[in-house]
Protein backbone atom coordinates (compact mmCIF):
# COMPACT_ATOMS: atom_id res chain seq x y z
CA UNK A 1 0.00 0.00 0.00
CA UNK A 2 2.91 2.29 0.80
CA UNK A 3 4.39 2.14 -2.91
CA UNK A 4 0.51 2.73 -4.29
CA UNK A 5 0.08 6.12 -2.40
CA UNK A 6 3.77 7.14 -1.53
CA UNK A 7 3.12 7.00 2.41
CA UNK A 8 5.53 5.26 3.93
CA UNK A 9 5.11 4.73 7.79
CA UNK A 10 7.94 2.04 8.30
CA UNK A 11 10.44 4.49 9.47
CA UNK A 12 8.34 6.19 12.09
CA UNK A 13 6.89 2.29 13.00
CA UNK A 14 10.51 1.59 13.92
CA UNK A 15 11.14 4.49 16.39
CA UNK A 16 7.92 4.48 17.92
CA UNK A 17 8.63 0.34 18.37
CA UNK A 18 12.17 1.46 19.77
CA UNK A 19 11.35 4.10 22.06
CA UNK A 20 8.23 1.74 23.63
CA UNK A 21 10.80 -1.13 24.06
CA UNK A 22 13.15 1.49 26.08
CA UNK A 23 10.42 2.66 27.73
CA UNK A 24 9.56 -0.71 29.15
CA UNK A 25 13.19 -1.25 29.56
CA UNK A 26 13.31 2.04 31.55
CA UNK A 27 9.90 0.92 33.62
CA UNK A 28 10.57 -2.54 34.36
CA UNK A 29 14.65 -1.03 35.87
CA UNK A 30 13.45 1.50 38.14
CA UNK A 31 10.47 -0.94 40.05
CA UNK A 32 10.66 -1.75 43.94
CA UNK A 33 10.57 -5.02 45.26
CA UNK A 34 6.96 -4.86 46.41
CA UNK A 35 5.33 -3.99 42.59
CA UNK A 36 8.32 -6.64 41.07
CA UNK A 37 5.90 -8.87 43.45
CA UNK A 38 2.90 -8.09 42.71
CA UNK A 39 4.15 -8.21 38.89
CA UNK A 40 4.84 -11.36 39.64
CA UNK A 41 1.74 -12.71 41.27
CA UNK A 42 -0.64 -10.44 38.48
CA UNK A 43 -4.02 -13.09 37.80
CA UNK A 44 -3.24 -12.56 34.32
CA UNK A 45 0.30 -13.75 34.10
CA UNK A 46 0.80 -16.37 32.00
CA UNK A 47 0.76 -19.66 33.65
CA UNK A 48 2.94 -23.61 33.41
CA UNK A 49 -0.35 -24.59 31.03
CA UNK A 50 0.02 -21.66 29.20
CA UNK A 51 3.37 -22.16 28.24
CA UNK A 52 2.55 -26.02 27.76
CA UNK A 53 -0.30 -25.41 25.22
CA UNK A 54 1.55 -22.78 23.32
CA UNK A 55 4.94 -25.01 22.74
CA UNK A 56 3.44 -28.73 22.35
CA UNK A 57 1.35 -29.74 19.32
CA UNK A 58 -2.01 -29.24 19.60
CA UNK A 59 -4.35 -32.08 20.86
CA UNK A 60 -1.18 -33.73 21.59
CA UNK A 61 -0.73 -33.86 25.40
CA UNK A 62 -2.28 -35.59 28.46
CA UNK A 63 -2.52 -33.86 32.09
CA UNK A 64 -1.89 -36.65 34.55
CA UNK A 65 -3.48 -36.27 37.88
CA UNK A 66 -3.11 -37.57 41.76
CA UNK A 67 -0.39 -39.78 43.43
CA UNK A 68 0.44 -42.84 44.46
CA UNK A 69 -1.80 -42.29 47.63
CA UNK A 70 -5.08 -40.62 45.47
CA UNK A 71 -4.79 -37.02 46.28
CA UNK A 72 -3.91 -34.19 44.02
CA UNK A 73 -2.13 -31.27 44.14
CA UNK A 74 -3.76 -28.46 41.85
CA UNK A 75 -0.26 -26.30 42.38
CA UNK A 76 1.52 -29.14 40.88
CA UNK A 77 0.99 -30.16 36.94
CA UNK A 78 2.67 -32.60 35.19
CA UNK A 79 1.44 -33.51 31.33
CA UNK A 80 2.79 -35.72 28.75
CA UNK A 81 3.07 -34.01 25.32
CA UNK A 82 4.75 -34.00 21.91
CA UNK A 83 7.22 -30.84 20.13
CA UNK A 84 7.89 -32.33 16.34
CA UNK A 85 6.29 -35.82 17.26
CA UNK A 86 8.93 -36.57 19.77
CA UNK A 87 7.28 -36.91 23.39
CA UNK A 88 8.02 -35.10 26.68
CA UNK A 89 7.24 -35.15 29.83
CA UNK A 90 6.31 -31.45 31.49
CA UNK A 91 6.77 -30.58 35.30
CA UNK A 92 5.54 -27.14 36.79
CA UNK A 93 3.91 -25.19 39.45
CA UNK A 94 1.02 -23.89 38.96
CA UNK A 95 -0.81 -20.69 40.54
CA UNK A 96 -2.87 -22.91 43.05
Amino acid sequence: MANKTGLGFSDQISSLESKYQQALKDLYTLLTPIQRLTISRHPNRPTVLDHILNITDKDKWVELYGDRAGYNDPAIVTCIGSIDGKSFMFIGHQKG
